[in-house]
């Protein structure tokens, strides 16, 4: 999968992709708002982006943003579809270095618009910490609804978020 906008290349991840992923998921926002993968060595990260690669179904993933005038990776997007949820639910994280200009928006809108037009769902779902208040201003712009906390995933609450197409 590819996608692009004016600023933004979005493609799937690739396991030479790990040494961005390191500094990505050992970033601490990453640990303090989304999990802590506990991979300490650019190996270990290739090793568990092998291991993703292979679970990837149907264009759905992790997929690495890129900054097109540098070409650096800046960010992540996620499209998943989890056994527990009906719909495909997104996500995002981005570095430092790519926070605070508007490439996750830019990003998220191109995820959501290949999720509609790909997948044909009613809705796309995404999930926060309820502390990460950055996350879910930016899920409001983009015209989701908070429908409430539940616990979703590793028996802690998020606060949830829908879109409806």
């Amino acid at each position: 999968m590819k996608l692009e906008s004016e600023r933004l290349i979005i493609r799937d991840f690739e396991i030479n992709d790990a040494p961005f992923y390191f500094e990505l998921f050992n970033d601490p926002d990453w640990i303090r708002f989304i999990n802590d993968k506990n991979l300490k060595s650019i190996e270990e990260t290739a090793t568990f982006l092998k291991k993703m690669k292979g679970s990837i179904l149907d264009g759905l993933g992790y997929f690495t943003v890129i900054l097109k005038e540098t070409n650096e990776a800046i960010g992540v997007s996620t499209a998943l579809k989890r056994d527990n949820l009906e719909f495909v639910d997104i996500g995002y994280g981005f570095l430092p270095k790519g926070r605070g200009k508007g490439y996750a928006k830019e990003a998220t809108l191109l995820i959501i618009d290949y999720v509609d037009k790909t997948f044909k769902q009613e809705k796309v779902l995404a999930f926060t910490m309820p502390e990460n208040q950055n996350s879910q201003k930016l899920l409001q712009k983009l015209c989701f609804k908070f429908i409430g906390n539940q616990v979703i995933f590793n028996d802690k609450e998020d606060a949830v978020f829908e879109y409806l197409f």
